[in-house]
């Protein structure tokens, strides 16, 4: 849409989020682009997401080999792939902002990869590829898909106060899908161990104690990280967004996940739950906040803003 000659507008540059362009007239508002146009990539950024999603999709199919009746792939291959392409990711994010859908399911992916090589070599916990490393793969196509590249950062000041509330908060939500993760693999050779079938669960999946504590450190880890990054938040949105204007949304979100994660850490920590009950707790409050999320998402669409 063409603007009419009487009207002129004047762009006076600005970090703050609410505001984006100040009109000289009152112009007729520029109308919204069509849905896959305009849509480009920094080489910075596409390039190290491109490889990032080959090399996850290359140690998905390493960790999927087994299951298929293959010969499993060298340790130094189920870890250097995945680091890999970590690596790569880690380039690739470090040029977007963390502002939008994107560049949050971008993050969480990355996260997702590193708790894997972590659970793989520290706690010999392997199997949890099965579930990361399609998870994190899918993430990362998915924000190709949605749209990566540089966006508006925050208000100067409270640039690094923002970027560290997203990293944390985000961390805390990987941390409890990773506790998620180790349930669904404690419950499935829970169930091989107790009808007595020894096949390949029970060879490659890791013992019912070692998934136990992987959980336990999962969410003992996950709730503090949450914790701080919900505090970042509401310190960022006084500090640098003149005041407490918070869209509603994102509190009932924030506020139900971390009281989701605290519970679980209280179940395992206080009650002393372990085994088949706090597998169920954890399984039970990730579902809970993935529900949640969708149906607010459902609730206010969009691209631009995580929630």
């Amino acid at each position: 849409m063409r603007r009419p000659d009487w009207c002129s507008t004047s762009i006076i540059p600005t970090y703050a989020l609410e505001c984006r362009s100040v009109s000289s007239a009152r112009c007729p508002p520029d109308p919204p682009p069509a849905p896959g146009r305009g849509r480009r990539y920094a080489p910075v950024v596409l390039v190290p997401h491109l490889l990032a999603l080959g090399l996850y999709g290359l140690a998905t199919a390493l960790a999927l080999a087994p299951f298929a009746g293959l010969r499993p792939a060298p340790r130094a291959l189920t870890l250097g792939a995945p680091l890999s392409g970590a690596t790569a990711h880690v380039v690739g994010v470090a040029q977007v902002t963390p502002v939008g859908v994107a560049p949050v399911l971008s993050i969480l992916a990355l996260f997702l990869v590193l708790l894997q090589i972590v659970s793989e070599r520290v706690f010999r916990a392997s199997a949890v590829a099965l579930f990361t490393g399609p998870l994190a793969t899918g993430l990362v196509g998915l924000a190709l898909l949605i749209g990566l590249g540089p966006g508006a950062a925050p208000s100067g000041g409270g640039n690094a106060w923002f970027i560290l509330h997203v990293t944390l908060s985000v961390l805390g939500l990987a941390l409890l899908a990773l506790a998620f993760i180790t349930a669904a693999l404690y419950l499935l050779q829970f169930r091989e161990l107790k009808s007595k079938r020894f096949g390949q669960v029970f060879r490659l999946f890791p013992p019912l104690e070692r998934l136990d504590r992987l959980n336990h450190v999962a969410l003992v880890a996950g709730f503090p990280a949450l914790t701080l990054g919900v505090l970042l938040a509401l310190g960022y949105a006084v500090r640098y967004a003149g005041g407490m204007h918070v869209d509603p949304a994102q509190i009932v979100w924030g506020s139900f996940t971390w009281v989701v994660l605290g519970s679980a850490v209280w179940m395992r920590v206080v009650r002393h739950w372990a085994g088949r009950r706090a597998a169920f707790a954890s399984i039970a409050g990730f579902v809970a906040v993935v529900l949640v999320y969708l149906a607010l998402k459902l609730a206010e669409p969009g691209t631009q803003r995580f929630l």
